[in-house]
Protein backbone atom coordinates (compact mmCIF):
# COMPACT_ATOMS: atom_id res chain seq x y z
CA UNK A 1 0.00 0.00 0.00
CA UNK A 2 2.84 2.38 0.90
CA UNK A 3 4.54 1.66 -2.43
CA UNK A 4 1.33 2.35 -4.38
CA UNK A 5 0.95 5.71 -2.65
CA UNK A 6 4.58 6.52 -3.34
CA UNK A 7 4.25 5.71 -7.05
CA UNK A 8 1.06 7.77 -7.35
CA UNK A 9 2.72 10.70 -5.61
CA UNK A 10 5.80 10.52 -7.81
CA UNK A 11 3.68 10.24 -10.95
CA UNK A 12 1.75 13.35 -10.04
CA UNK A 13 4.97 15.18 -9.31
CA UNK A 14 6.42 14.12 -12.66
CA UNK A 15 3.35 15.34 -14.60
CA UNK A 16 3.37 18.63 -12.78
CA UNK A 17 7.05 19.07 -13.52
CA UNK A 18 6.57 18.27 -17.22
CA UNK A 19 3.71 20.72 -17.59
CA UNK A 20 5.96 23.47 -16.32
CA UNK A 21 8.68 22.55 -18.84
CA UNK A 22 11.40 21.78 -16.28
CA UNK A 23 14.58 20.20 -17.52
CA UNK A 24 14.39 16.38 -17.52
CA UNK A 25 17.51 16.00 -15.39
CA UNK A 26 16.09 18.41 -12.82
CA UNK A 27 12.88 16.37 -12.78
CA UNK A 28 14.86 13.22 -12.08
CA UNK A 29 16.66 14.91 -9.19
CA UNK A 30 13.37 16.08 -7.68
CA UNK A 31 11.88 12.61 -8.00
CA UNK A 32 14.91 11.07 -6.32
CA UNK A 33 14.79 13.56 -3.45
CA UNK A 34 11.06 12.99 -2.97
CA UNK A 35 11.52 9.24 -2.91
CA UNK A 36 14.33 9.53 -0.36
CA UNK A 37 12.33 11.87 1.89
CA UNK A 38 9.34 9.55 1.78
CA UNK A 39 11.44 6.50 2.63
CA UNK A 40 13.11 8.27 5.58
CA UNK A 41 9.77 9.44 6.97
CA UNK A 42 8.22 5.96 6.78
CA UNK A 43 11.28 4.40 8.41
CA UNK A 44 11.12 6.91 11.27
CA UNK A 45 7.44 6.19 11.81
CA UNK A 46 8.07 2.44 11.83
CA UNK A 47 10.98 2.78 14.25
CA UNK A 48 8.89 4.89 16.61
CA UNK A 49 6.13 2.28 16.57
CA UNK A 50 8.60 -0.57 17.16
CA UNK A 51 10.25 1.23 20.09
CA UNK A 52 7.06 1.13 22.16
CA UNK A 53 7.89 -1.28 25.01
CA UNK A 54 4.90 -3.40 25.99
CA UNK A 55 5.14 -5.12 29.39
CA UNK A 56 2.54 -7.46 30.87
CA UNK A 57 2.13 -8.87 34.37
CA UNK A 58 1.15 -12.49 34.96
CA UNK A 59 -2.14 -13.34 36.65
CA UNK A 60 -2.27 -13.95 40.40
CA UNK A 61 -2.41 -17.72 39.97
CA UNK A 62 0.83 -17.79 37.96
CA UNK A 63 2.58 -15.51 40.46
CA UNK A 64 1.39 -17.65 43.37
CA UNK A 65 2.76 -20.73 41.60
CA UNK A 66 6.26 -19.20 41.57
CA UNK A 67 5.91 -18.36 45.28
CA UNK A 68 4.92 -21.95 46.04
CA UNK A 69 7.85 -23.23 44.00
CA UNK A 70 10.20 -20.97 45.95
CA UNK A 71 8.88 -22.24 49.30
CA UNK A 72 9.35 -25.82 48.12
CA UNK A 73 12.96 -25.10 47.20
CA UNK A 74 13.52 -23.66 50.67
CA UNK A 75 12.15 -26.82 52.25
CA UNK A 76 14.42 -28.96 50.08
CA UNK A 77 17.45 -27.23 51.54
CA UNK A 78 18.87 -27.87 55.00
CA UNK A 79 16.30 -28.20 57.77
CA UNK A 80 15.17 -24.76 58.92
CA UNK A 81 15.10 -26.00 62.52
CA UNK A 82 18.70 -27.21 62.28
CA UNK A 83 19.76 -23.93 60.68
CA UNK A 84 18.10 -21.94 63.46
CA UNK A 85 19.88 -23.89 66.21
CA UNK A 86 23.27 -23.73 64.51
CA UNK A 87 23.14 -20.03 63.68
CA UNK A 88 21.83 -18.96 67.08
CA UNK A 89 23.98 -21.19 69.30
CA UNK A 90 27.30 -20.63 67.58
CA UNK A 91 26.69 -17.21 66.01
CA UNK A 92 28.49 -18.59 62.94
CA UNK A 93 31.56 -16.36 63.16
CA UNK A 94 32.53 -17.21 59.59
CA UNK A 95 29.17 -16.09 58.19
CA UNK A 96 29.27 -13.20 55.76
CA UNK A 97 26.83 -10.79 54.14
CA UNK A 98 27.20 -8.64 51.05
CA UNK A 99 27.55 -4.87 51.28
CA UNK A 100 27.74 -2.85 48.08
CA UNK A 101 31.33 -2.53 46.92
CA UNK A 102 32.69 0.99 46.50
CA UNK A 103 36.19 1.08 45.04
CA UNK A 104 37.97 -1.49 47.20
CA UNK A 105 36.97 -4.28 49.57
CA UNK A 106 40.29 -4.09 51.41
CA UNK A 107 41.11 -7.63 52.55
CA UNK A 108 37.49 -8.76 52.35
CA UNK A 109 36.47 -11.22 49.66
CA UNK A 110 34.38 -10.01 46.74
CA UNK A 111 31.31 -11.41 45.02
CA UNK A 112 29.65 -10.38 41.77
CA UNK A 113 26.11 -11.42 40.92
CA UNK A 114 25.42 -11.35 37.18
CA UNK A 115 21.65 -10.97 36.75
CA UNK A 116 20.44 -11.75 33.23
CA UNK A 117 17.68 -9.18 32.80
CA UNK A 118 15.23 -8.80 29.90
CA UNK A 119 17.04 -9.06 26.54
CA UNK A 120 14.46 -7.32 24.33
CA UNK A 121 14.88 -3.53 24.37
CA UNK A 122 16.86 -3.82 27.59
CA UNK A 123 16.38 -0.80 29.85
CA UNK A 124 18.29 -1.70 33.04
CA UNK A 125 20.46 1.15 34.33
CA UNK A 126 22.17 2.67 37.35
CA UNK A 127 22.15 6.28 38.45
CA UNK A 128 23.70 8.16 41.33
CA UNK A 129 26.10 6.68 43.91
CA UNK A 130 25.67 2.89 43.72
CA UNK A 131 29.32 1.94 44.13
CA UNK A 132 30.84 -0.48 41.61
CA UNK A 133 27.58 -2.09 40.50
CA UNK A 134 27.12 -1.59 36.75
CA UNK A 135 24.94 -2.50 33.77
CA UNK A 136 26.33 -3.92 30.53
CA UNK A 137 23.06 -5.15 29.08
CA UNK A 138 22.62 -7.19 32.25
CA UNK A 139 22.92 -6.06 35.88
CA UNK A 140 26.15 -6.81 37.73
CA UNK A 141 25.81 -6.41 41.50
CA UNK A 142 29.22 -5.93 43.16
CA UNK A 143 29.56 -6.86 46.84
CA UNK A 144 32.18 -7.04 49.57
CA UNK A 145 31.61 -10.06 51.83
CA UNK A 146 31.84 -8.76 55.40
CA UNK A 147 31.09 -10.05 58.90
CA UNK A 148 27.46 -11.11 59.38
CA UNK A 149 27.55 -10.48 63.14
CA UNK A 150 28.12 -6.74 62.74
CA UNK A 151 25.35 -4.15 62.78
CA UNK A 152 24.55 -2.67 59.35
CA UNK A 153 22.04 0.22 59.30
CA UNK A 154 20.27 -0.93 56.14
CA UNK A 155 19.75 -3.88 53.83
CA UNK A 156 22.63 -6.29 53.15
CA UNK A 157 22.69 -9.15 50.65
CA UNK A 158 22.27 -12.67 52.04
CA UNK A 159 24.43 -15.45 50.62
CA UNK A 160 23.23 -17.84 53.35
CA UNK A 161 21.16 -17.86 56.52
CA UNK A 162 22.70 -15.89 59.39
CA UNK A 163 21.83 -15.48 63.05
CA UNK A 164 18.63 -13.45 62.76
CA UNK A 165 18.29 -13.05 66.55
CA UNK A 166 20.76 -10.22 66.95
CA UNK A 167 20.81 -6.61 68.13
CA UNK A 168 17.98 -6.93 70.62
CA UNK A 169 15.33 -8.34 68.32
CA UNK A 170 14.55 -10.39 65.22
CA UNK A 171 15.93 -9.23 61.91
CA UNK A 172 13.74 -8.58 58.88
CA UNK A 173 14.39 -10.32 55.57
CA UNK A 174 12.97 -9.15 52.26
CA UNK A 175 13.08 -11.48 49.26
CA UNK A 176 12.67 -9.94 45.83
CA UNK A 177 11.88 -12.43 43.07
CA UNK A 178 13.16 -11.44 39.63
CA UNK A 179 11.46 -13.02 36.63
CA UNK A 180 14.56 -13.02 34.45
CA UNK A 181 14.77 -13.23 30.68
CA UNK A 182 13.27 -16.47 29.41
CA UNK A 183 15.66 -16.99 26.47
CA UNK A 184 19.29 -18.08 26.89
CA UNK A 185 19.36 -17.13 30.57
CA UNK A 186 22.87 -16.70 31.99
CA UNK A 187 22.43 -15.86 35.69
CA UNK A 188 25.74 -16.49 37.44
CA UNK A 189 28.11 -15.40 40.21
CA UNK A 190 31.86 -14.97 40.48
CA UNK A 191 33.77 -14.55 43.72
CA UNK A 192 37.21 -14.48 45.28
CA UNK A 193 35.67 -16.51 48.13
CA UNK A 194 36.08 -20.18 47.20
CA UNK A 195 32.86 -21.04 49.04
CA UNK A 196 30.90 -19.31 46.27
CA UNK A 197 31.97 -20.61 42.88
CA UNK A 198 28.49 -20.95 41.33
CA UNK A 199 24.89 -19.94 41.97
CA UNK A 200 24.34 -23.38 43.52
CA UNK A 201 26.56 -22.29 46.42
CA UNK A 202 24.15 -19.52 47.40
CA UNK A 203 21.99 -20.73 50.27
CA UNK A 204 19.39 -19.62 52.78
CA UNK A 205 16.73 -17.33 51.35
CA UNK A 206 18.67 -16.44 48.19
CA UNK A 207 17.96 -18.81 45.31
CA UNK A 208 19.32 -18.15 41.82
CA UNK A 209 18.72 -20.41 38.82
CA UNK A 210 16.95 -19.37 35.61
CA UNK A 211 15.20 -16.77 37.76
CA UNK A 212 16.50 -15.09 40.90
CA UNK A 213 15.13 -14.67 44.43
CA UNK A 214 17.47 -12.17 46.08
CA UNK A 215 17.31 -11.89 49.88
CA UNK A 216 18.24 -8.82 51.92
CA UNK A 217 18.56 -8.66 55.72
CA UNK A 218 17.75 -5.62 57.88
CA UNK A 219 18.39 -4.98 61.58
CA UNK A 220 15.48 -5.10 64.05
CA UNK A 221 13.33 -2.01 64.20
CA UNK A 222 12.92 0.12 66.33
CA UNK A 223 16.69 0.51 66.27
CA UNK A 224 18.79 -0.05 69.41
CA UNK A 225 19.84 3.08 71.29
CA UNK A 226 23.60 2.62 71.51
CA UNK A 227 25.90 5.41 72.66
CA UNK A 228 28.29 5.14 70.99
CA UNK A 229 27.24 2.46 68.46
CA UNK A 230 29.06 -0.80 69.04
CA UNK A 231 30.04 -3.05 66.15
CA UNK A 232 28.70 -0.70 63.49
CA UNK A 233 29.60 -1.74 59.94
CA UNK A 234 32.53 -3.92 58.84
CA UNK A 235 35.43 -4.32 61.27
CA UNK A 236 37.79 -3.05 58.63
CA UNK A 237 37.35 0.52 57.52
CA UNK A 238 36.00 0.43 53.97
CA UNK A 239 33.56 2.51 51.99
CA UNK A 240 30.36 0.54 51.39
CA UNK A 241 26.67 0.85 50.64
CA UNK A 242 23.41 -0.63 51.93
CA UNK A 243 19.81 -0.60 50.77
CA UNK A 244 17.87 2.32 52.20
CA UNK A 245 15.02 4.54 51.21
CA UNK A 246 13.40 7.63 52.60
CA UNK A 247 11.40 10.53 51.19
CA UNK A 248 13.99 13.04 52.40
CA UNK A 249 17.01 11.28 50.90
CA UNK A 250 18.71 13.56 48.40
CA UNK A 251 21.73 11.59 47.20
CA UNK A 252 20.65 7.97 46.96
CA UNK A 253 21.76 5.72 44.12
CA UNK A 254 19.30 3.72 42.05
CA UNK A 255 19.78 0.29 40.47
CA UNK A 256 16.96 -0.24 37.98
CA UNK A 257 16.42 -3.84 36.88
CA UNK A 258 14.38 -4.33 33.71
CA UNK A 259 12.85 -7.74 34.38
CA UNK A 260 10.97 -10.04 32.00
CA UNK A 261 8.55 -8.10 29.76
CA UNK A 262 6.05 -10.84 28.96
CA UNK A 263 3.78 -12.18 31.70
CA UNK A 264 6.08 -10.90 34.45
CA UNK A 265 5.92 -12.88 37.71
CA UNK A 266 7.92 -10.67 40.09
CA UNK A 267 6.98 -10.65 43.77
CA UNK A 268 8.23 -9.46 47.17
CA UNK A 269 8.06 -11.48 50.40
CA UNK A 270 8.79 -10.49 53.99
CA UNK A 271 10.20 -12.72 56.73
CA UNK A 272 10.88 -12.14 60.42
CA UNK A 273 13.85 -14.38 60.99
CA UNK A 274 12.68 -17.80 59.78
CA UNK A 275 8.95 -17.00 59.79
CA UNK A 276 7.03 -15.38 56.96
CA UNK A 277 5.45 -12.06 57.90
CA UNK A 278 2.36 -11.15 55.88
CA UNK A 279 2.09 -7.63 57.31
CA UNK A 280 2.56 -4.71 54.96
CA UNK A 281 6.07 -3.57 54.07
CA UNK A 282 7.02 0.06 54.55
CA UNK A 283 8.39 1.46 51.29
CA UNK A 284 10.11 4.24 53.23
CA UNK A 285 12.66 2.01 54.97
CA UNK A 286 13.78 -0.95 52.95
CA UNK A 287 14.99 0.52 49.67
CA UNK A 288 13.24 -1.94 47.35
CA UNK A 289 10.55 -0.72 45.00
CA UNK A 290 8.97 -3.75 43.40
CA UNK A 291 6.44 -3.50 40.59
CA UNK A 292 6.72 -5.22 37.20
CA UNK A 293 10.37 -4.10 37.28
CA UNK A 294 12.62 -3.38 40.28
CA UNK A 295 14.37 -0.37 41.77
CA UNK A 296 16.99 -0.80 44.48
CA UNK A 297 17.90 2.35 46.43
CA UNK A 298 21.48 2.49 47.71
CA UNK A 299 23.04 4.87 50.24
CA UNK A 300 26.79 4.95 50.90
CA UNK A 301 28.35 5.27 54.35
CA UNK A 302 30.26 8.34 53.15
CA UNK A 303 26.97 10.23 52.96
CA UNK A 304 26.75 11.36 56.58
CA UNK A 305 23.50 13.24 56.01
CA UNK A 306 21.40 10.36 54.62
CA UNK A 307 23.35 7.40 56.02
CA UNK A 308 23.34 8.75 59.59
CA UNK A 309 21.03 11.67 60.32
CA UNK A 310 18.08 10.59 58.14
CA UNK A 311 18.51 6.84 58.49
CA UNK A 312 15.93 5.30 60.84
CA UNK A 313 18.17 2.25 61.29
CA UNK A 314 21.24 4.20 62.36
CA UNK A 315 21.86 4.42 66.13
CA UNK A 316 22.86 8.05 65.64
CA UNK A 317 19.66 8.96 63.77
CA UNK A 318 18.75 12.62 64.22
CA UNK A 319 21.91 13.48 66.13
CA UNK A 320 25.29 14.91 65.21
CA UNK A 321 26.96 12.85 62.44
CA UNK A 322 29.79 10.58 63.54
CA UNK A 323 33.27 11.65 62.42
Amino acid sequence: MKKHLLFAFLGALACCSCSNSYDLLENDAELARAAEDYELSTRAASAEADSAKIETIADEQAIQATMDEYEQKLMNRLSVAKERVMRTAYAATTDVVGVFKVGSCGTYKELTLHLDAEDTRQNSKVSGPVGDTYVDGNVNFKFCLTEANRYYPGGVFLVNHINYSQFGGTMDVLVRYHDCDDKHNKNSISSTDTRFSSVKDLAGYTIVDTNAALAWAYPPYPRPQWTPPFGLGPKQSITYGVLLDGPAFTDRGIIYVDDEDSSNKNWLKHYKGYKEDTSSISSGMHGIEGTDNTRYYVVLNTDKEDFVLRNLYHPNFGRVPLP
